[in-house]
């Protein structure tokens, strides 16, 4: 269905704007070693315009990966995007920006070996410093995706902690802290209606 023949590294970017970092992560990919690319796809599961969707593709030709070895799924159901994370490869999360990397996470709780972006709110996501890259180099990129395919501890490391530091994780967790956070805001703020401080 969505054109997978062989392992594959995944990135659900969840979005096409330039903070989601395709450039990078596609010139990482293209300067593998020529064994360890014609050994993995590459594939982008989100809904994307046809316009993206050229530009992409375009771009895949020009860095001269070969046809078929970059995929882009289209629309992915959730039960469909679960079986991609959890039969992927790799999971790779290059954003140069993300509020908190909700796809990151998903990845993870669905077992995936996660690595991603030494940015904004991923460290904490990923939770592992030694699964981390540059986002701006393609070179941290590609260095991270190979340590990650051609160590078979290191990649059987990152899937076990994927699923342990996803169950860090929950909603009823993040509501705690949210309101946690009110509270101690409420508690400094003095009988003028003004903060004292916030810790």
């Amino acid at each position: 269905k969505y054109r997978i023949s062989k392992p594959f590294i995944l990135y659900v970017p969840g979005g096409f704007d330039p903070r989601k970092n395709f450039n990078n992560l596609m010139k990482a990919y293209a300067a593998l070693p020529c064994d360890v690319r014609d050994s993995y796809q590459l594939v982008v599961a989100s809904k994307a315009t046809e316009d993206e969707r050229i530009s992409l593709l375009s771009e895949a030709d020009q860095l001269g990966i070969p046809s078929g070895a970059f995929v882009l799924t289209g629309y992915v159901p959730d039960d469909e995007l679960i079986a991609l994370y959890s039969l992927c490869a790799l999971h790779v999360f290059p954003s140069l920006y993300e509020g908190f990397g909700l796809p990151a996470l998903e990845a993870m709780a669905c077992g995936a070996p996660t690595i991603g972006s030494n940015a904004s709110s991923l460290p904490e996501v990923v939770g592992r410093h030694d699964a981390l890259f540059d986002p701006m180099s393609p070179e941290s990129i590609g260095a991270q995706i190979m340590n990650a395919l051609t160590d078979d501890n290191f990649l059987r490391s990152l899937r076990e902690h994927s699923t342990l530091h996803a169950k860090r994780f929950s909603w009823p967790d993040a509501a705690r802290r949210a309101l946690d956070a009110i509270e101690h805001a409420r508690s400094n703020w003095d009988h003028r209606g003004s903060i004292i401080h916030l810790a």
